[in-house]
């Protein structure tokens, strides 16, 4: 191996290393191969999830190399954020 391939820095995570990321903050990821969606839960309320979709149009993610490094860390802050408003709103209707 060259100098120049060591020096290349990784730009994709794998599944497994997105699953980790998701679980260091609290929640599951899972890639649901049917339908080509990844989907986010709540670790400890299984009934609250979402699929992950892009903050700027709304469209489902559907590959792990559909996104960089940096964007996977957005789109998971993002669709946090967005399940915990969808779960606080439906807590209020009830």
């Amino acid at each position: 191996m060259t100098k120049t391939q060591n020096a290349r820095k990784k730009k994709y995570y794998t599944l497994g290393e997105l699953t980790d990321l998701a679980a260091k903050r609290g929640y599951m990821l899972d890639f649901n191969n049917a339908r080509q969606v990844f989907e986010l839960k709540d670790k400890k309320h299984h009934n609250k999830w979402c699929w992950i979709v892009r903050p700027s149009n709304g469209i489902k993610v559907g590959q792990v190399r559909e996104c960089k490094m940096q964007e996977w860390n957005e789109l998971l802050d993002f669709n946090i954020v967005r399940l915990e408003k969808n779960a606080e709103n439906i807590s209020t209707l009830i």
